[in-house]
C-alpha cells in the first residue's frame, strides 16, 4: 500500500466521515431522549404532529390503557 497524498487525503476523509456519522447517533439519541421527556411531561400533541413514529411508541410504552 503506498502512502500516496490521494491515500492520505481517502483514509481522512473516511476518517472524517466516521465521526459525522457517530455524531448524527448521537443528536438522534438525544433528540429522542428530548421528544420522550416532552411527551412525559405533556406535549403529547405537539410530539403526535411532529414525531408521528415516536408518538405511536411513547404512546403504547407509557399509556396503559392503550389499545
Amino acid at each position: 500500500m503506498t502512502n500516496s497524498p490521494k491515500d492520505r487525503k481517502a483514509l481522512a476523509t473516511a476518517s472524517r466521515m466516521k465521526d459525522l456519522e457517530h455524531k448524527i447517533h448521537d443528536l438522534e439519541v438525544d433528540l429522542g431522549s428530548a421528544v420522550e421527556i416532552a411527551y412525559l411531561r405533556g406535549a403529547t400533541e405537539w410530539v403526535r404532529i411532529n414525531y408521528p413514529s415516536q408518538y405511536k411508541r411513547l404512546h403504547m410504552q407509557f399509556d396503559s390503557c392503550a389499545a
